[in-house]
């Protein structure tokens, strides 16, 4: 037992180095947090376990069996049984308790986004409705059913083991029906999230795999082994996790670790089996790791992308678009660009570069109507009042100067009248939409609200017509400025 502990702590700095894989994977998995999308909403949603996996990696590099390092996301027997590593059991435990709903997806989650109007000051208000939705007040007809069914699985069902539904249907009053299914649609084919094998993949590990080691979301099917559709004809996508027994039980990989310790001592150095033996990581496997986190971090934490209410508008505009500004691809690329190419980037930059339906290509992250919602949504003035008080104010703006309403919007001083809450259903798909949705654009093209909604990189435009109406202000200038940048033709 000493040697086989002495030999776990030799091997900290590889399974760090693993560590930082399996979050370096999680990230290019997960896509931009600055984004609703299918991998990134309220409660459990695919790409989360990678997170909580990763966090226990690093804190236990000393008890890979303890962590769960080394061990797939998803293995149903493991977990049936209670000998999944902590941090694959943190995961499930999260799932259990915190499950997502239709109620606040990726599109909207009224009345916080967009925010249902109660002294007219938008911040304010969408913390009063967020407390009054979470806190149950007055009464159970007023909670948001993303809260009706956190926490209410007994911590009891989850030490026994507790059986996840197989379909929203299957179990009506299990709290995490409503969560089985995606609310959000993905994308891939069908509206799915794409990920790797369902119980399978290798996140620690720095070479391209698909899914960058994580399941994503399968679809429901029929006894004829046919994707089941709702009334609307949606493919019901159901989580990595459903239909799953899960058993918490913390002591399980303690015994597992226990148990290694006890094993014969192996000597062999870098073997297949990352569990026994000697390891260590070469500077080239330190430095891709480091490589690929910092790759990572850029897809999931750059700010100034479409979708982010830190930039403004669809994000497509100078200077926080090119030529003056990169993109997050460009980004990455160039950390690519530094030393021997890394397998696990080259796999992000292939699939978001891929022709498809969406900006983002074939990299997890938010489709267009997503991301046009996040904007809606998460881009608005300091003041949103109810309809009627709204349209006055903009009418009565609009008496003294026609482009002054163009004014307070772009200014963030009133929420755009075009995006005010609650949006519409589609009633092809029966999903809320963005008010100027529009399926046949690309996103490039779509129109924000009435007036572009709350966007600084308008003001100056606004600001020439608001002193000349006639737009012949305008018009001198961008010749102006179109003459002047001819005379610098590099």
């Amino acid at each position: 037992m000493p040697f086989n502990l002495f030999q776990d702590i030799v091997n900290i700095p590889f399974n760090e180095v693993s560590a930082t894989n399996v979050l370096a994977n999680s990230f290019f998995f997960t896509g931009n947090w600055f984004t609703p999308s299918a991998t990134n909403i309220w409660g459990e949603d695919p790409g989360d376990p990678g997170h909580f996996m990763a966090v226990m990696d690093f804190m236990l590099p000393f008890a890979p069996q303890l962590s769960g390092l080394y061990d797939p996301t998803i293995d149903p027997d493991a977990l049936a049984n209670g000998t999944a590593g902590w941090g694959q059991q943190f995961a499930m435990f999260a799932a259990a308790m915190l499950p997502i709903s239709a109620s606040c997806d990726s599109i909207q989650c009224y009345p916080m986004s967009p925010v249902e109007p109660i002294t007219g000051i938008t911040g304010l208000d969408a913390t009063l409705n967020f407390f009054l939705k979470f806190t149950n007040f007055p009464n159970d007809d007023n909670q948001l059913d993303l809260f009706k069914y956190w926490l209410k699985v007994p911590i009891q069902d989850l030490l026994n083991g507790y059986k996840f539904p197989d379909s929203p249907w299957s179990d009506p009053d299990n709290p995490t029906s409503g969560g089985i299914a995606n609310p959000d649609a993905g994308v891939g084919p069908g509206g799915a999230v794409p990920g790797g094998p369902m119980y399978g993949g290798s996140p620690w590990s720095g070479e391209a795999q698909p899914g960058f080691g994580y399941p994503g979301t399968h679809p429901l099917l029929d006894e004829n082994g046919d994707p089941v559709l709702d009334e609307y004809g949606n493919q019901v996508n159901l989580m990595p996790w459903a239909g799953l027994t899960f058993k918490l039980d913390p002591f399980g990989p303690l015994q597992r670790w226990f148990d290694s310790l006890m094993q014969p001592v192996d000597w062999s150095v870098n073997g297949d089996d990352p569990l026994t033996g000697f390891h260590f990581s070469g500077p080239e496997e330190v430095f891709q790791a480091m490589k690929a986190l910092i790759a990572g971090m850029v897809v999931d934490f750059n700010p100034y992308v479409a979708g982010s209410p830190m930039c403004p508008g669809l994000c497509n505009m100078p200077p926080v678009s090119p030529p003056w500004g990169v993109t997050s691809l460009d980004l990455v690329k160039s950390i690519q660009a530094i030393g021997a190419p890394n397998p696990v980037i080259q796999q992000w930059i292939d699939l978001t570069e891929q022709e498809a339906e969406n900006a983002v290509g074939n990299a997890n992250g938010g489709t267009d109507e997503q991301i046009l919602a996040g904007i809606s949504a998460l881009q608005t003035g300091m003041f949103t009042f109810d309809a009627d008080t709204h349209n006055q104010i903009i009418d009565l703006l609009g008496d003294i100067n026609p482009y002054l309403p163009a004014l307070a919007v772009n200014g963030g001083v009133l929420t755009d009248p075009g995006l005010l809450g609650p949006w519409p259903i589609n009633p092809e798909t029966g999903y809320y939409m963005p008010p100027t949705w529009n399926p046949d654009l690309p996103l490039d093209e779509q129109e924000i609200g009435d007036y572009g909604g709350k966007n600084s990189l308008l003001l100056w435009d606004d600001f020439l017509r608001f002193l000349d109406p006639s737009g012949g202000l305008v018009t001198d200038l961008d010749a102006f400025w179109s003459e002047l940048a001819s005379w610098f033709p590099f």
